[in-house]
């Protein structure tokens, strides 16, 4: 009886899953029940209108809060589609002592000796090993590049000493609260510019990996029993590495070994007023470019100032092995800058809606999404859509709810982004079924929450075709819980993993302030808040609008799929 008894029980579950997946297929079918005591019921699907137009994020004299990313953008990006321009990002960021009240001994009484060898700068890019030979050589891809990289392509780099001061906090909040820096600050910053330590004129990047050979005592370089391969003591991955400069003879000693036993170097505020930064100055020279994000929060990130002591001589150990003081990225204060010369071209019509949406990441635009907007046909008659949703409490279940936007490929040339992110306006994060969407992935995020915003569908030809949305529990939240039908915002997303932990949390580190806006929580037509990942993309696509003259199935789509009861 035992086992009768749970096999009926399995049967009974497996029929509930059947119907449950019957109910919400998208391909919905009339289902009459003649059950006595359950009311027949049919599935059905209706379209509402929606209003969409874009929205410039900021304007010509506010940016986009930029202190602490979690990845720095830095290059030159011209945009494929020739809309949206060009961006330049640059960088200024503090950089701290791995050690404080260093020793650096005694200078070599040997005067041909430098007391300094070399100053050597090193930021990895993102990147990841692709294949790795027999002799240990890595070869490595970008993982933040965007666009595709160009080898030929160039811009002009400059590193500088910056005598800017960055805060940790707000001296007008009472030092209270954190000191935003903004991606419009450059001119800023650089009115405080110091030393040159650096200059490329064509500077690209490398996807190589850096080799560093082992020396002898004698400082001379080891190679293998075959007199040619080189013996090889560090690998480094694919970084920004240069040689800085030394403005004068004497620059790094008088700015570091000198200040030996000055309270200068004895902890990190007062190293920090002390040795301000370095700025990382890009600018567009019209050879193309590339862009792509510096990882200056890794370990490896640093600036190596190698020097010799008198110690090390007398100790026999070869001058070319000196001790090294090392200043370190991880942990400081750094701030992109960021130049974008698109402006909409066309000016947004929230009344009636745009022919196009544009959207561009990178302190770029947005689109902004009203549904409901419009009437509907009631038996003839035109009534609110809003309204007419409202009216269904009770009598609708909401199997699933679709937003679609079709891309325009008449005004696109690819590299469209593959993820984009809808926001909900009035509380800056995203709608509940992105909270809700345990399709996560942070190995690879562009597959992550999928169930909720799929992946840009592309045809043979890579061509964006539509982004899609499903939105059902933003919409029972309107229709049960009585929740306020918010316009909607729709981002670039670079990652869609990061965005603000739960629906309360709008001032995560996830989210961007936008300059000399106050947040309104009961405005949402104000932006206030931006998304970070959006930020952190420079790239654009434009899709089809919602108003009436654009043919269907290029038109925005909005779709409720639902069952109804037969009173």
């Amino acid at each position: 009886m035992k086992k009768i008894s749970n096999t009926l029980k399995s049967l009974a579950l497996l029929t509930l899953i059947l119907f449950v997946t019957i109910a919400c297929d998208k391909d919905f079918t009339n289902i009459d029940s003649d059950i006595q005591g359950i009311k027949n019921f049919t599935t059905a699907s209706q379209k509402f209108p929606v209003l969409s137009y874009s929205n410039k994020i900021t304007d010509n004299t506010s940016g986009i809060q930029t202190r602490d990313l979690p990845g720095n953008l830095f290059g030159v990006y011209n945009d494929p589609n020739s809309t949206f321009g060009s961006t330049t990002a640059s960088i200024i960021t503090q950089v701290r002592p791995t050690n404080f009240d260093p020793d650096f001994g005694e200078a070599p009484t040997d005067t041909s000796i430098p007391r300094i060898n070399s100053v050597t700068l090193t930021v990895p890019y993102f990147s990841s090993i692709e294949s790795t030979d027999e002799d240990g050589n890595n070869t490595y891809k970008f993982d933040s590049i965007f666009g595709g990289f160009n080898p030929t392509a160039t811009y002009k780099l400059s590193i500088y000493k910056s005598n800017y001061l960055l805060r940790d906090l707000d001296p007008n909040t009472n030092f209270e609260e954190t000191q935003l820096y903004y991606s419009n600050q450059e001119d800023l910053f650089c009115s405080q510019i110091g030393e040159l330590l650096y200059e490329d004129e064509f500077f690209t990047p490398s996807i190589e990996e850096i080799k560093i050979q082992e020396v002898d005592e004698d400082g001379a370089p080891v190679f293998e029993d075959d007199g040619m391969t080189p013996v090889i003591a560090e690998r480094i991955p694919p970084s920004l590495r240069v040689e800085l400069l030394s403005p004068t003879a004497t620059f790094w000693e008088d700015l570091f070994i000198a200040n030996e036993e000055n309270d200068v170097l004895s902890s990190v505020n007062n190293f920090n007023e002390f040795f301000r930064g370095l700025i990382f100055k890009v600018e567009n020279t019209g050879n193309g470019g590339n862009m792509q994000m510096l990882d200056l929060s890794n370990s490896l990130a640093s600036i190596v100032i190698d020097y010799n002591n008198q110690e090390e001589i007398d100790e026999g150990e070869s001058v070319r092995n000196i001790t090294a003081y090392r200043l370190a990225f991880a942990g400081g204060i750094r701030v992109n800058t960021i130049n974008n010369d698109f402006m909409l071209p066309t000016a947004p019509n929230p009344f009636l809606g745009d022919d196009n949406l544009y959207l561009k990441g990178g302190d770029g635009s947005m689109g902004v999404i009203e549904l409901f907007n419009g009437t509907v046909d009631d038996e003839g008659v035109p009534v609110d859509a809003f309204a007419y949703f409202k009216n269904k409490e009770g009598k609708w279940l909401i199997n699933e709810a679709n937003l679609i936007f079709h891309v325009n490929q008449n005004e696109v040339n690819g590299n469209e982004p593959n993820r984009l992110l809808l926001y909900d306006l009035k509380n800056n994060t995203p709608i509940l079924d992105y909270y809700l969407d345990g399709s996560t992935n942070t190995a690879a995020p562009t597959l992550s929450k999928i169930d909720h915003s799929e992946v840009l569908e592309r045809d043979a030809d890579d061509n964006g075709i539509r982004y899609k949305f499903r939105l059902t529990e933003h919409i029972n939240s309107l229709l049960i819980r009585d929740s306020t039908n918010v316009k909607l915002g729709l981002y670039v997303a670079n990652n869609v993993n990061n965005a603000p932990t739960s629906p309360l949390d709008v001032r995560s580190a996830t989210n961007a302030r936008v300059q000399g806006v106050i947040y309104d929580q009961d405005d949402s037509t104000i932006n206030s808040f931006f998304p970070s990942t959006s930020l952190l993309s420079p790239k654009s696509t434009v899709l089809y609008g919602s108003k009436s003259d654009i043919p269907e199935g290029n038109r925005v789509e909005f779709e409720i799929f639902y069952t109804e009861t037969e009173n």
